[in-house]
């Protein structure tokens, strides 16, 4: 029952003007009414006392509407029911204490109190309550549980915040504008630093969390900091450099939020000396190339001049001096321009090979099939002495230094004419070579996978021949240079064709494989990128 019920008019009590109740009447009523709609849970409620007289409960006597809110029971719920019965946690949560000191002093108190008991009720309040008669308390409380999670959820989100930044490896810093009356920026402080900030700035972390910007910095930082960091506000335009403090380097983004500026410096000094290194690499490399085009020049015109008049010199012995020579001075000056020669032969392939890494054309667009015809044109005289036969499948258009693509397929067509077979009686048989192409999409082969990218599709260009092969587990030998499998009494050469091969391939990104078994003829598959 409301305790305001308790006090209604009554005959006995005096009647103003009309018949009407006294003003106080009126008083009554609108405290009644105050009561019912008040946003505020109210409780009402009386100590208990054992024999000695220490409070060791409250009778709940009266309880507005608001409490089913905050407390999820209806008034008569509550209204004559013993506060620790119903709600045990109060013992826990120390309010029954402050409402047993509120009895004993006649002092109000309020607290902003956790209350969870054994019924299932968790919440936060908020409480005031206040001695209403000796033995009588009336409390007034709000659940705040909404908000209590909302501050808490945002202090653990700034938490975690914190965390981040001051375990990040990036110096974040936030700094606010100054402004003065005309709207004009004139400074900048500090609002916020993590742990990396703070020990980039050493010393003078202290000042420039606490002083202005223009108080700590030096006048050229002044001149050439400040309008930056106001350009940044004004446009909303970020600004990266690079800038040095003691014997680190460090990359600074500036970018604007709210009016203020975001300061994210991260340590580059691994990566600028890594790129010194690499600079100084580079000029190393040019050097080098420099060296070795010194080197292709005296090859190709130093070296070859003196293989030329040997040459020569051994032409003019056989021609003009071939009775005084005889046959064993004849065979001997046969021998050294044989020897001669393939020193000069060995000079060109080892220039050829040089040329691959020192130059490349830009790589265009050209038909494949266009060029092998080129190349078997050129290739007439040893394709009829052999016999040989060419088949070509429809081959597809190819980006690459064509140039160089030539020089692969050229060697690989002159090994296949070379390296023919003989039959029982020593009979040569013609070479039968077969050129094919086929576009790989998705999944590579196994052995691809190291040397090719995964979700590039490639060209597997295919030249098969019948001749006399060789083991296959010389594949990766005879890429090599110099690298021969036979004599060169046998089948003629210097050892660098597929190591030319290789190169050319590795130049175009690309991959070769080979499969071969003895007397059984080779299968070379170049991989280039479609």
């Amino acid at each position: 029952m409301n305790p305001l019920r308790r006090f209604p008019h009554t005959a006995d009590q005096p009647v103003g003007q009309a018949g009407q109740p006294p003003a106080s009447s009126g008083l009554i009523e609108l405290a009644l009414a105050a009561y019912e709609t008040a946003l505020n849970s109210v409780i009402s409620m009386v100590a208990i006392r054992d024999e000695g007289g220490t409070v060791v409960d409250f009778l709940m006597q009266t309880a507005n509407p608001t409490v089913e809110k905050s407390l999820f029971m209806k008034p008569e719920q509550i209204i004559g029911s013993r506060l620790l019965e119903t709600f045990p946690g109060n013992i826990e949560s120390g309010l029954f204490d402050m409402y047993v000191r509120i009895v004993e002093t006649g002092q109000p108190e309020s607290a902003t109190q956790y209350y969870n008991d054994a019924n299932g009720l968790e919440a936060w309040f908020a409480v005031s309550a206040v001695r209403q008669e000796p033995d009588a308390v009336v409390t007034s409380f709000t659940n705040i549980t909404d908000v209590k999670r909302a501050e808490q959820l945002a202090q653990q989100q700034a938490d975690l915040l914190n965390t981040v930044l001051n375990h990040s490896q990036t110096a974040i810093s936030l700094h606010a504008a100054i402004r003065n009356r005309n709207g004009i920026i004139v400074d900048f402080r500090t609002v916020v630093a993590n742990q990396q900030s703070l020990e980039l700035w050493g010393d003078l972390a202290d000042d420039v969390l606490h002083k202005s910007f223009m108080e700590v910095v030096s006048s050229d930082q002044r001149e050439r900091e400040f309008p930056r960091y106001v350009r940044v506000i004004e446009t909303g335009e970020p600004d990266l450099d690079e800038f040095c403090s003691g014997d680190k380097w460090f990359m600074r983004l500036l970018t604007k939020s709210g009016d203020g500026i975001v300061i994210s410096s991260v340590d580059v000094s691994e990566s600028r000396r890594y790129r010194q290194q690499l600079e100084a690499t580079n000029l190393e490399l040019k050097q080098s190339n420099e060296n070795l085009r010194s080197f292709a020049y005296i090859a190709s015109h130093d070296l070859q001049e003196p293989l030329r008049k040997i040459q020569a010199f051994g032409d003019i012995l056989r021609e003009r001096y071939a009775p005084e020579l005889g046959a064993d001075g004849s065979d001997l000056v046969h021998r050294m321009q044989s020897a001669a020669e393939r020193m000069s032969l060995l000079i060109r392939n080892l220039l050829d090979y040089s040329r691959i890494t020192s130059q490349r054309d830009m790589f265009r667009s050209f038909s494949l099939t266009r060029l092998l015809e080129d190349i078997v044109e050129d290739l007439w005289h040893p394709i009829q002495q052999t016999g040989a036969r060419i088949e070509m499948a429809h081959l597809p258009e190819l980006a690459g230094d064509r140039l160089q693509l030539r020089q692969l397929f050229q060697n690989l067509l002159s090994n296949a004419l070379k390296f023919c077979r003989t039959d029982v009686l020593g009979n040569l048989i013609p070479p039968h070579i077969r050129i094919s192409a086929e576009r790989i999409e998705g999944e590579l082969p196994d052995d691809l996978k190291k040397d090719l990218l995964m979700k590039q599709p490639y060209w597997a260009i295919t030249v098969a021949d019948n001749g006399i092969g060789f083991d296959q587990r010389y594949a990766d030998r005879i890429f090599q240079v110099f690298q021969r499998l036979h004599g060169k009494q046998q089948f003629a050469g210097t050892g660098i064709g597929l190591a030319v091969v290789k190169k050319v391939v590795e130049q175009h990104s690309g991959a070769i494989r080979v499969k071969s078994a003895v007397g059984q003829g080779a299968e070379f598959t170049v991989y280039l990128p479609a």
